[in-house]
């Protein structure tokens, strides 16, 4: 947190831009006002812009946490570290099944004819049983080989927790990132911005 002490952070301007961001959203997500107005008439049109200034307030409010998470991840090593668990959970957990797939059928098998007593109702289930098993088996050890070596030799985990800590000790370049979030958003945001007001000019000269 000492960086926070070092670099002065304008929460009002800062609240103040979300809620231009999110009448910003607003406006450009409200185009189709024309179209609803035409299908479900102007009662359909005039309920939607009485609920404009709660959806600006939701939308300003997201934008505020939003840039207040990332004041804080720029500030704080900890939530560096924090965001990189989560981000590693959020991938390993959907990962996790693809990476021991050979493993998760084996035991379901073993698992779906422990419950039947190994009973087979016919010759065929038998059969399948004999090649299937086997045959998963086999899989699963090569597969099992494979990751070994992988963890052995190209040490993902080492190479992603050396990455890991040099983002998180990254004290300079999260400054740097801090400094730019702050000069971006730390002044008066315009509710159409310069780049969208050259482009309509150009559009309107080539018109001409």
């Amino acid at each position: 947190m000492s960086q926070l002490k070092k670099i002065s952070i304008p929460w009002g301007m800062l609240i103040l831009n979300s809620f231009v961001i999110g009448a910003f959203i607003t406006v450009i997500g409200s185009g189709g006002i024309f179209a609803l107005a035409f299908t479900e008439g102007l009662d359909a049109a005039f309920l939607y812009l009485s609920y404009v200034p709660v959806i600006v307030l939701a939308i300003g409010a997201m934008v505020f946490v939003f840039i207040a998470i990332m004041i804080l991840i720029h500030s704080s090593r900890w939530a560096r570290y924090l965001l990189c668990l989560i981000i590693f959970l959020l991938i390993a957990i959907p990962l996790t099944p693809i990476i021991f797939m050979p493993h998760f059928l084996f035991g379901g098998g073993l698992l779906g004819f422990a419950q039947a007593n190994f009973q087979f109702t016919s010759t065929g289930e038998f059969v399948f049983a004999i090649i299937l098993f086997p045959v998963l088996f086999w899989w699963m050890l090569v597969w099992s080989r494979g990751l070994y070596r992988m963890l052995k030799e190209d040490s993902p985990l080492v190479s992603l927790w050396k990455f890991v800590q040099k983002y998180a000790n990254d004290r300079k370049g999260s400054r740097k990132r801090l400094e730019k979030l702050i000069a971006d958003l730390g002044k008066r945001q315009k509710l159409v911005p310069d780049k969208i007001k050259k482009q309509f000019r150009r559009s309107s000269e080539d018109q001409d």
